[in-house]
């Protein structure tokens, strides 16, 4: 027995450096989707990520839900905003920013974040269902090591931004 606890502690030591606990695999917050819309968006990418997914060729299992972040909805909606009122489509912003550059602006400590766009689709449900159908997106949607997101949406262009907190 003792030499098993040994060997948990060694192999924890080894892979687990960055960790404080299991406080760094949690959410930063709790906040609750600010509408119906933003509600349904959770859910439906919340039910795919309990489902497990092929994405192009590769299968991803089943993972844990997503909650809502303000903090990455607050960065959705400025790279949303920026791109339906300059008629642009990219994932760097005109100020060059990336998606880190925005999280960061907004005071979400981030170790990693992703972001899908998407334009043109007219409902959550379109818009959820083109990025499951796209490959990367797909891949984007089902990664474990994100446990927050955050979503906005303005003339048809759309920003999803997940992250996961230092």
């Amino acid at each position: 027995m003792r030499i098993s606890t040994l060997v948990f502690w060694t192999l924890a030591t080894i892979f687990l450096p960055g960790c404080d606990g299991i406080s760094d695999l949690l959410p930063q917050s709790t906040a609750e989707p600010p509408s119906a819309e933003w509600s349904a968006m959770l859910a439906a990418i919340n039910t795919i990520r309990a489902e497990g997914q092929t994405c192009g060729n590769d299968y991803h299992a089943p993972t844990e839900p997503l909650a809502w972040s303000g903090a990455l909805e607050s960065a959705a909606r400025r790279h949303t905003e920026d791109m339906a009122e300059h008629e642009y489509f990219d994932h760097v912003g005109r100020d060059g920013s990336t998606v880190g550059d925005r999280v960061s602006r907004e005071g979400y400590a981030w170790r990693r974040v992703g972001e899908n766009i998407a334009r043109y689709q007219n409902s959550v449900a379109e818009v959820v269902q083109d990025w499951t159908e796209s490959p990367i997106h797909c891949a984007n949607l089902m990664n474990p090591g994100f446990v927050e997101m955050g979503a906005a949406e303005e003339n048809r262009y759309w920003t999803h931004v997940m992250g996961s907190p230092r």
